[in-house]
């Protein structure tokens, strides 16, 4: 059985190092998905990897015009039933000209109409973020400097149209229930103490309100908010995190932040967790 998980997000969102991540993951078989036969071409998802394992984020792909897919057969356990996951990794760039451009390229929407779910991602703290203007006195700002440039797509804006698509274009799942979308928030081990026990989705209803308020909304949608840290720490600040990596590689680092049955927020170490929900029964 074939089935197809779009990751997508804006520039700098961190869909690449979690693909980079996810794969050692599934390859150790600890977690509720596990690699049941080795790829034929995994090259693009080796090289993220060998990034994280010496200790660095892999570079960002806003040059990268062309889709790199990782396709994977996994098992919730050995010997069991088999699922074919396709993965098509698209530049966060191409996704942010599509919502400008207000036009999505054919082979994506196909891509997306046979997905069975997808995981839309956003990074605490990332520098691409792009904030709303406040109107009443950016406007003035803007007049007196001259400043004739448009702004810059807001990110929860672009968040919001991507969701849009994803409402638009994910069919309903063979059980006839609604197509599942994990919110990712990448990036979660920046948070203080306060922000992960309130957890993502409070973090979502304060940084993006609009977004925010969208998910309230979604009824075509099976929405569920997951924090992520792919190696448990900030490889470009946390020297510590880093000389770890470096000294130990990849095993046990990272986590999933989800919520469970008491309404908590705890770190599961299974970063396959997030795929493992959006295919799973």
């Amino acid at each position: 059985m074939s089935r197809s998980v779009v990751l997508i997000g804006g520039p700098d969102s961190g869909k690449t190092n979690y693909v980079g991540r996810a794969w050692p993951a599934l390859d150790a078989k600890m977690g509720r998905l596990q690699a049941a036969h080795q790829p034929t071409d995994i090259t693009f998802v080796l090289e993220v990897t060998d990034h994280l394992n010496s200790g660095h984020f892999a570079p960002r792909s806003e040059l990268a015009d062309s889709r790199r897919d990782f396709e994977v057969v996994v098992a919730e356990r050995k010997g069991g039933p088999e699922t074919t996951i396709v993965i098509p990794d698209i530049s966060g760039e191409l996704w942010l000209r599509a919502v400008e451009d207000s036009e999505i390229a054919v082979d994506w929407m196909d891509e997306l109409t046979r997905a069975d779910g997808a995981l839309l991602f956003v990074r605490v703290g990332s520098d691409q973020d792009v904030r709303p203007l406040d109107w009443v006195t950016s406007k003035r700002m803007m007049a007196k400097l001259g400043t004739p440039d448009d702004p810059s797509l807001p990110t929860q804006v672009m968040l919001c149209e991507l969701l849009r698509f994803l409402e638009v274009s994910l069919v309903d799942r063979s059980d006839g229930s609604r197509p599942r979308v994990a919110i990712v928030v990448s990036a979660w081990d920046a948070v203080d103490a306060e922000k992960f026990a309130a957890g993502p989705q409070a973090y979502l209803e304060r940084e993006y309100p609009l977004l925010a308020g969208r998910l309230d909304d979604v009824e075509r949608l099976n929405v569920r908010v997951f924090g992520l840290s792919v190696v448990g720490g900030d490889l470009k600040t946390d020297e510590e995190c880093r000389d770890a990596v470096q000294e130990g590689g990849l095993d046990g680092r990272g986590w999933v932040s989800d919520q469970d049955e008491k309404g908590l927020w705890t770190r599961d170490p299974d970063l396959t967790l997030p795929v493992a929900w959006v295919v799973g029964t």
